[in-house]
């Protein structure tokens, strides 16, 4: 009618007229205003929920959640109550704002798959109600599930970093036998790097990145600059959270544990006192182990086990003068020939490793044998205190250094890759002794999973380790700082 009342006749034509009424009816109305502030509202609340699910551990967290929970119902229902027949677009955003929230509360997974199943069939090519989706199976331990959505998800709506994180995580955590597993680590490796390329600044990208590079590197045998790797997406992903102003107890968590397995004890006693502080009981107890283990170590080769010079003089006869020291290896006098060496004590540790050793050479200086890919058990049953003579190939030297409570703990340290590198003289070497290689990275070659396209691949590779080189510089950290031999077997 404004049209017909202003316009002269003739101006305007029957086409342009029915663009001009499209775009007057698609202008929003005051009742579709509210519909847009309430579903506003709903999506801050439900952010507000799932900080707290993932970042509050205070003793109100069971409450302040369902209070969150119950703002974003209200929100919805208010939304769907200011328009008398909403359209698909806002029915399926309703929908997933209150899947979503489900998926936060225990026990409503089934209503969330419901809601968010409900979403997809209005809109299919909403991305987020198919990551949502994927959650919720994952939230299940439905893996396969989710894997099919999140791949649904990248050939409906694109690839998005939510998705390939998503589908890294899945393929992490499905079964199979050893080709599938080790075809998925590699193909979850892949996906966390391009998540990070179309997500540089989301810490759970970078967080999962670090989770891949461990599980590539405990599964597929990889070299070990795959956990300095690690080391440095999860240092990305604290900068990242930090930017937020927000702290994940399981990035510190996961970190102590790398660190801890390349005997940077450093680093994994701040990750575990900062999981600690913000709610993870296990950073507590993680962190006592380690100062106990640090302390106890130390104290053993600082004291040289409180051995009397006579009874050290007895220890160290008989061990072979064509080995080189300790003090020779380190001065590069060692000319190819293996470290002598006496074991003292073997350190419990269960099933952790490395395997640790304390031992002498034959100048009486002691240091501790770090022995990766080994089993304790094995090691126990072949070497005995204060009698087992060893002489060690391709050792790696690093001084072990930490501030243990204040006070700083340093020893010398000899890292071995595997236990084939030590031999027993008139026995043999203590190869036996070795972690069974579960998975071989030569096997990763297919996945059920498409790689992605060979001209996009390179591309994002490249950037990855370029961020991790440019955060290598500003750490001091090299990427190539630990011994590049492959390990012949895995944990």
């Amino acid at each position: 009618s404004w049209c017909a009342t202003n316009i002269p006749p003739g101006v305007l034509s029957q086409q342009s007229f029915s663009i001009f009424v499209m775009a007057v009816e698609a202008t929003p109305k005051p009742q579709d205003e509210g519909v847009v502030l309430a579903l506003e509202s709903a999506a801050a609340s439900l952010t507000e929920l799932t900080d707290i699910e993932e970042y509050y551990f205070g003793p109100d967290k069971d409450a302040k959640k369902q209070a969150a929970f119950e703002t974003v119902l209200a929100c919805v229902d208010t939304a769907m109550a200011c328009t008398e027949a909403p359209g698909s677009v806002t029915s399926a955003k309703a929908n997933i704002i209150k899947g979503r929230a489900l998926c936060q509360m225990p026990g409503k997974d089934s209503e969330a798959e419901d809601l968010l199943g409900k979403a997809l069939k209005l809109e299919p090519r909403l991305v987020d109600a198919w990551n949502a989706l994927g959650e919720v199976y994952w939230n299940q331990g439905h893996y396969k599930q989710a894997r099919n959505i999140f791949e649904q998800a990248i050939d409906i709506c694109g690839p998005n970093s939510v998705s390939l994180r998503g589908l890294s995580m899945v393929l992490r955590a499905l079964d199979g036998d050893e080709f599938i597993k080790s075809s998925n680590f590699t193909t979850a490796l892949q996906k966390a790097k391009e998540a990070t390329v179309l997500g540089p600044n989301d810490p759970l990208n970078w967080e999962t990145l670090g989770n891949a590079y461990m599980g590539e590197f405990f599964v597929n045998g990889k070299h070990w600059e795959e956990l300095n790797k690690a080391l440095l997406a999860y240092n990305k992903a604290e900068q990242a959270y930090e930017k937020m102003g927000k702290h994940n107890p399981f990035l510190f968590l996961n970190r102590a544990e790398a660190a801890k397995f390349v005997e940077d004890y450093d680093i994994a006693l701040k990750s575990y006192q900062s999981a600690g502080e913000i709610g993870a009981t296990r950073g507590v107890q993680e962190y006592d182990k380690v100062v106990s283990l640090v302390k106890m170590v130390g104290n053993l080769i600082s004291r040289r086990a409180d051995m009397k010079n006579k009874k050290l003089k007895e220890v160290i006869d008989g061990l072979l003068p064509s080995c080189a020291t300790l003090q020779q290896f380190r001065k590069k006098e060692a000319n190819g020939r293996p470290i002598g060496a006496r074991v003292i004590q073997l350190i419990d540790r269960k099933d952790e490793c490395p395997v640790l050793v304390v031992c002498t050479d034959s100048t009486g200086e002691f240091f501790c044998l770090s022995i990766y890919n080994a089993e304790q058990a094995k090691i126990a049953e072949s070497v005995f205190p204060l009698q087992t003579a060893l002489e060690i190939s391709k050792p790696h030297f690093r001084m072990i250094q930490a501030t243990v409570k204040g006070a700083e703990v340093a020893y010398p340290c000899i890292r071995i890759a595997h236990p084939g590198d030590l031999n027993i003289p008139g026995i043999g070497s203590l190869s036996a002794a070795a972690v069974k290689a579960a998975f071989t990275s030569s096997k990763a070659t297919t996945s059920e999973t498409p790689e992605p396209p060979p001209s996009t691949k390179p591309v994002m590779s490249e950037a990855v380790e370029a961020a991790l080189e440019a955060a290598a510089a500003v750490d001091g950290v090299s990427t190539s700082t630990a011994p590049t031999e492959e390990a012949n077997g895995t944990i």
